[in-house]
């Protein structure tokens, strides 16, 4: 048999942008085989260009799967097995990630920020008007009452068309324990973080209240926060275990209009490096729900590489809804795999457990 219809779904799911992009120059098929739990395969081998050696791609009944390995004759039944069997366990984590998912939305962290303040002033009328002017929605005042003022302290509570609300509540007096200071240093994108840190006066905190979905919530916190962003008094935000500067975290969230989650601000990704290699760690993943992630010690390759990879990793676990689990091993790109160990918190979360990933 030539089995032609699965061989042109072959073509299209090699053509997706996810993975080889475009239409293989050359495909063929090559074989079948029944493995022992009785999932038929069918073994294709095909060529990315016409200079490109033969590479492996299969058609099941558990799917259709490439890692762009190059094609072996000898061993291409045990080579088309490997991407059988990593099938079959992502279709069991997909089943059991739908129940995970419930869990998650229960255990999820509230999210929470503390705006740094130049000087001691509160100013929510001007965060009203600068919020519809930025996202195009008007908030309304809950319980408002502007006689509230006690020792320093008062409080708005605005809500969005969603029914969730988000909770300014004003500070006349420094972060305590110089402890927004001691977070700021481990921003390597802001070389001015603790100067400028050392400098507030007062701090806002921020948080969002309401029954929804978490997604919901992060989108409406992070609107927040890049309104009050956009304030001339505001000069840091004090959140995930360090002190992001207001420019940056409004560029960064930018991409909200386009209906994406600004995940860098979301969950902040920290490197470290010492001799013992460089180590990239999560901090913000508890409010989706998640356990917080580390790379530790990785040799051989440079901090802004493992940088990049933990954003893509965050991303993928938050957008797909997706949680790795303890020792499973799970493919990341073509031909790169991460194999994820629980263990204590080393850089993060270290009265907690962590989950590890290796490359």
């Amino acid at each position: 048999m030539s089995y032609e219809k699965e061989r042109d779904e072959v073509i299209n799911w090699l053509k997706h942008p996810n993975e080889l992009g475009k239409e293989p120059s050359k495909i063929e098929y090559v074989k079948e085989f029944t493995d022992p739990d009785g999932v038929h395969c069918l073994i294709f081998k095909f060529k990315a260009g016409l200079l490109s050696p033969w590479c492996l791609a299969i058609h099941s009944d558990s799917g259709i799967f490439s890692e762009e390995e190059k094609y072996d004759e000898k061993r291409d039944v045990e080579q088309a097995q490997a991407l059988v069997d990593y099938l079959k366990q992502y279709w069991k984590n997909v089943a059991l990630n739908a129940e995970e998912s419930k869990k998650r939305a229960e255990k999820a962290k509230p999210f929470c920020a503390f705006v740094l303040k130049a000087e001691p002033r509160f100013e929510p009328e001007e965060f009203l008007k600068l919020y519809e002017e930025e996202w195009g929605e008007k908030l309304k005042g809950v319980d408002e009452d502007k006689d509230e003022e006690k020792d320093g302290t008062d409080a708005r509570i605005y809500s969005n068309e969603n029914g969730l609300n988000i909770v300014l509540g004003y500070m006349d007096m420094r972060v305590p324990n110089n402890e927004a200071e001691e977070c700021a240093q481990y921003n390597f994108f802001w070389k001015e973080a603790v100067e400028t840190t050392k400098t507030h006066k007062a701090h806002e905190v921020v948080t969002v209240m309401g029954v929804g979905e978490i997604k919901d919530k992060a989108i409406f916190y992070a609107k927040a926060l890049t309104t009050l962003c956009r304030m001339d008094n505001n000069i840091g935000v004090y959140t995930n275990g360090v002190v992001y500067e207001p420019k940056m975290f409004h560029s960064m969230s930018k991409v909200i209009l386009e209906g994406t989650l600004p995940i860098p601000v979301l969950v902040w990704c920290g490197v470290g490096k010492d001799e013992k290699g460089v180590s990239c760690w999560t901090d913000g993943m508890k409010t989706f729900g998640f356990d917080e992630l580390e790379m530790v010690n990785v040799q051989n390759k440079q901090a802004s590489e493992i940088h990049s990879i933990m954003l893509f990793i965050v991303d993928y676990c938050i957008n797909q809804d997706i949680s790795f689990h303890d020792g499973e091993e799970v493919g990341l790109t073509a031909g790169v795999k991460a194999k994820i160990v629980k263990s204590k918190g080393v850089n993060v979360d270290m009265d907690g457990e962590t989950l590890k990933i290796t490359i």
